[in-house]
């Protein structure tokens, strides 16, 4: 079988597994800072089940850049997976409600070390029906490399089962690093960047549509109980313009990226996690619109994805310094550095004065972005003249 319809369908799973993980997130009971963070540990472990997935996902990338076609018994193996990967929102969410149940923890590690094993074993399939491909063994994957993290998570269980009950929560939690640092040594540079662009449009899809999910139904057939809810729709209309301003500027960097690299894949993977939190935080600020610490959280939120942005436009710069259109288009950063001043002025007016100026302000620097972004095509196209 080709592998591009089953790398299509497989990044489909991960971005649906990853983007429904956030509706199992408990909105907080009132909107103040102690019930934010007592869902810290529901966040965390969500943080722990993005990056697996998004680590894995990289490792399949590094993969099947030099495979052609899969086997069916490498999709016997990757289905196995596939099926224990979509258990991770029910066990993360029932580990969040649980941290200290010896039970939730155990189910938890053991669907990450079954999960991994089953992956650990797909790539051995793969390379055994392709053991005439030299490109393969440019990869370098050696076993430590697969041992490791799992040998961490097996010391999670002996700390559970003796002095700490999160200790397995904790040595997932570490082992997820070791993989990424591990995968990092690589250093690889990709010239393909479709299937990246494929699991970022699909993340943003559904991040997109499960927003509107978090509307709550009028609760009658009237016009007055429809514009009861003006604040979720008003919430929804702010963050469907963030999502989708997201989505503009992935387009527009990857229309003149030549290449990518591990930093700036992660970059931008980091910006899909925060991304990701929007739905959540749509709905704890449509529940208190007028309440500064909902605002707060999500002109945070705003911030830390347009620094994560600016940092993924800065690697793939670095990485590609030979694109003019790139050096040219992105010569400054002047859109990300309105985006994150225009946010900070507006949360200390928020804080002072009006909160809910601070979720418009999101919606102004987009605006403004747009400016920018728009004088910045007119550059290319002169520069395409030229």
């Amino acid at each position: 079988m080709n592998t591009n319809r089953f790398e299509t369908f497989y990044d489909a799973v991960l971005a649906i597994v990853i983007t429904i993980l956030v509706l199992k997130i408990p909105q907080p009971l009132t909107p103040e800072w102690g019930a934010f963070f007592a869902n810290s540990v529901n966040i965390t472990t969500y943080f722990i089940v993005f990056l697996s997935i998004i680590n894995i996902w990289y490792s399949n990338q590094n993969l099947f850049q030099h495979v052609d076609t899969v086997t069916n018994k490498a999709l016997i193996c990757y289905g196995i997976s596939i099926f224990l990967f979509s258990l991770f929102p029910y066990f993360a969410s029932w580990l969040s409600l649980n941290l200290y149940s010896l039970a939730a923890e155990t189910i938890f590690g053991l669907i990450l070390i079954f999960g991994s094993i089953s992956h650990i074993i797909s790539v051995v399939v793969v390379f055994g029906a392709n053991k005439s491909n030299e490109k393969l063994k440019e990869l370098n994957i050696k076993k430590i490399h697969f041992i490791m993290p799992l040998v961490v998570i097996l010391a999670g269980f002996i700390v559970s089962y003796t002095i700490y009950t999160p200790g397995i929560y904790l040595a997932c939690l570490i082992s997820v690093f070791i993989s990424i640092i591990y995968n990092r040594k690589q250093g690889k540079e990709f010239e393909d960047t479709e299937r990246f662009e494929a699991l970022i449009d699909a993340i943003i899809a559904i991040i997109i549509t499960i927003i509107v999910l978090e509307i709550p139904t009028a609760v009658n057939g009237d016009l007055a109980s429809l514009l009861d809810l003006k604040l979720e729709f008003a919430a929804y209309a702010v963050s469907f313009i963030v999502c989708f301003n997201m989505w503009d500027f992935t387009y527009n960097l990857f229309e003149i990226v030549n290449k990518i690299n591990y930093k700036s894949i992660w970059a931008i993977a980091l910006c899909l996690f925060f991304l990701s939190l929007i739905p959540y935080l749509t709905t704890f600020v449509a529940m208190n619109f007028h309440e500064f610490v909902p605002q707060l959280m999500y002109g945070l939120d705003f911030l830390i994805i347009n620094i994560c942005a600016l940092i993924a436009t800065y690697q793939m710069k670095k990485v590609d310094q030979t694109n003019k259109y790139l050096q040219t288009a992105f010569q400054n950063y002047n859109n990300f550095i309105v985006n994150i001043i225009i946010t900070c002025i507006f949360i200390v007016i928020g804080y002072y004065y009006y909160p809910p100026i601070i979720i418009l302000s999101c919606l102004l620097s987009i605006i403004l972005a747009w400016i920018f972004m728009y004088k910045k095509i007119n550059l290319l196209k002169i520069l395409e003249n030229d």
